[in-house]
């Protein structure tokens, strides 16, 4: 008898994990869009170019749909795609 109680246990467990990452995915899709980037925006950078430069970047402007150019405190300009970079909040 103990072992049905045990699995019925885990199977009830296994539920409520499934409900609650349901849930979790309906929140996601209820965000709001991620905001579109802007000219003279200052982004937080996920991989600076160098050790030594600094980790944020001053947008310029929009080379293409997924790319920036922008500007990276003592490095200079450079060419970003979407993924490298993100607005601090």
């Amino acid at each position: 008898m103990r072992l049905q109680t045990d699995i019925r246990t885990s199977q009830l467990q296994s539920n409520q994990a499934s409900v609650a990452s349901a849930q979790a995915w309906c929140r996601l899709a209820d965000r709001p869009p991620t905001p579109k980037f802007a000219p003279s925006t200052w982004v937080k950078l996920l991989n600076p170019p160098t050790a030594f430069s600094f980790d944020e970047a001053w947008l310029l402007c929009q080379y293409s749909e997924q790319k920036w150019l922008a500007w990276i405190p003592d490095y200079g300009e450079i060419l970003l795609s979407t993924d490298e970079f993100y607005i601090a909040t």
